[in-house]
């Protein structure tokens, strides 16, 4: 079995049981196949995204995730919005993640990683979410059968956000 299955396997064990970070080799991995495809570039849709920088892992964003993850599983919904009304901003917010931009892709139902990620690819506004150039970290969680993946990019020292509306969208 190639260990890139084998990784997944764990994967998927690790994170369904831990409420800490993952396992450092899994986040690693996670990051390095998204960073490959950012490296590269792809199609989303019909339109050709161009290679972006690399993104690192973030366990502010990863305790956001695995949050909301948790929410859905709990309250039995698949959305952007939480239970308490929140978007991805304000639930950054709320962990403590000053975000100058802020980015979410969900799945449901995948087993490991690789699938939501392949299925992520196939959607466009999930894989313009991957390859969105502005941002710098990200982080995955998995809780049963709900993955939520955060992106975002830290406000810089002496700044203030003035729009603090997350909205959807390009």
């Amino acid at each position: 079995m190639p260990m890139k299955y084998l990784l997944s396997i764990f994967l998927l064990l690790s994170i369904n049981l831990l409420s800490a970070q993952p396992p450092q080799e899994f986040i690693d991995y996670m990051v390095k196949e998204v960073n490959d495809i950012r490296a590269k570039g792809c199609r989303c849709g019909g339109k050709r995204m161009k290679p972006a920088n690399p993104v690192q892992w973030n366990n502010t964003l990863y305790k956001s995730a695995r949050k909301h993850a948790k929410d859905m599983d709990r309250y039995n919904y698949f959305g952007h919005i939480s239970k308490s009304g929140l978007d991805i901003g304000q639930r950054l917010d709320e962990n403590g993640y000053n975000w100058k931009n802020a980015g979410e892709n969900l799945g449901e139902g995948q087993k490991y990683f690789d699938e939501v990620l392949e299925d992520w690819l196939k959607s466009p506004s999930h894989c313009k979410m991957i390859m969105h150039p502005s941002m710098e970290e990200m982080a995955v969680a998995k809780y049963d059968k709900y993955w939520v993946q955060h992106f975002g990019t830290p406000m810089p020292d002496n700044h203030v956000r003035v729009n603090t509306y997350y909205s959807e969208g390009n």
